[in-house]
């Protein structure tokens, strides 16, 4: 295979816009868990709902970074300290419906226990990734899993 390498910046993740009904909603869920845990005298779900609670609050209003990425004969490499080789996965896909400028790129890895890795790609370089990949890895269509769906209902 001949040396190439392809690279982007994108965000790290897409970033939603979250109102204040947003915010007061998942307090008044939050305290509906703690009601019911203590009412089941289960105080350690308690505490770990509170916990999870106030990180969900913390994250829910931080903006991406923006992250390079990189594609070279070996694999993908993430800001440069991350790095997956090709070896270890086994196809990839591309998701152009959700956000249209910037779709998601997954790889799909061949262990079933190690989720997808899930990356934004600017719309004008997948024909690109696409050239780059061809002879690699088997291009998939994407399916939407259940995390995705929830993840796009609850705006996080």
């Amino acid at each position: 295979m001949a040396p190439f390498e392809f690279s982007w910046q994108a965000p790290e993740y897409e970033y939603r816009e979250k109102g204040a009904a947003w915010y007061w909603i998942s307090i008044v869920v939050a305290a509906l868990v703690i009601g019911a845990a203590v009412w089941e005298r289960n105080f350690l779900f308690g505490f770990f709902i509170v916990i999870a609670e106030s990180l969900l609050l913390v994250y829910a209003n931080r903006k991406p970074e923006t992250m390079e990425f990189a594609l070279n004969e070996h694999g993908l490499t993430i800001h440069g300290y991350k790095s997956y080789a090709y070896t270890d996965m086994e196809s990839w896909s591309v998701d152009e419906f959700g956000d249209t400028e910037w779709p998601s790129l997954f790889f799909q890895f061949r262990r079933r226990l190690k989720p997808p890795i899930k990356l934004k790609i600017p719309k004008a370089k997948i024909p690109d990734v696409q050239k780059v990949m061809k002879p690699i890895l088997p291009q998939v269509p994407h399916e939407h899993s259940m995390l995705d769906t929830l993840e796009e209902l609850i705006r996080f």
